[in-house]
């Protein structure tokens, strides 16, 4: 499982740590960047900066504390630190909160490029425009409560979607049955 959190600065990264470091913090103990517990300082070094320049992070090189680079920057230090990896499950929360216009739609090609390689999302997000774009299908909740189900996002929209995240409106559990699995 892969996790983009919602707060980057409190949870997403180590502000006084390099940008190596914080790109290989949940790979340091993994076979292709240690042996007998030495690091592979080559190894981790080539990764790194192929995730700087795949993931067009901006920086002077892998060496500078994350908290130097704009909020863009440090947001796709995260995503770049979660996407290299080889899950099949991503918790995606909030991931374009507080980024430029650029940094969201590179996010968003991220996004559906784990998605067209057969992985599951749970998207997380209070912008509605990104959860219709990006969704395949739709699971509301109001008050802890499943009230909706879209099996399809072609013909919801933000004003039909905001009914049921308001509680105006309630799908009955018939309406949702695919999602409901008695046993």
């Amino acid at each position: 499982v892969s996790h983009i959190p919602e707060d980057r600065m409190t949870y997403g990264v180590i502000s006084d740590a390099s940008i190596q470091e914080n790109l290989i913090a949940d790979m340091y103990y993994k076979k292709d960047y240690q042996k007998c517990g030495f690091l592979k300082k080559r190894k981790i070094i080539e990764n790194c900066k192929t995730l700087i320049k795949d993931y067009l992070i901006k920086c002077d090189d892998q060496y500078d504390e994350v908290k130097l680079l704009s909020g863009g920057n440090i947001q796709k230090v995260v995503v770049a630190r979660e996407c290299s990896q080889e899950s099949k499950f991503f918790i995606i929360n909030q991931p374009t909160r507080g980024v430029d216009v650029g940094a969201i739609e590179f996010i968003h090609k991220r996004i559906v490029e784990i998605r067209d390689n057969s992985n599951a999302i749970l998207l997380i997000s209070a912008d509605l425009n990104e959860i219709l774009e990006l969704s395949d299908s739709l699971l509301v909740m109001c008050e802890g409560e499943f009230v909706a189900y879209f099996k399809d996002t072609k013909d919801v929209t933000e004003e039909k979607l905001g009914e049921y995240m308001l509680g105006l409106k309630k799908m009955s559990k018939q309406e949702m049955e695919e999602i409901y699995h008695e046993r």
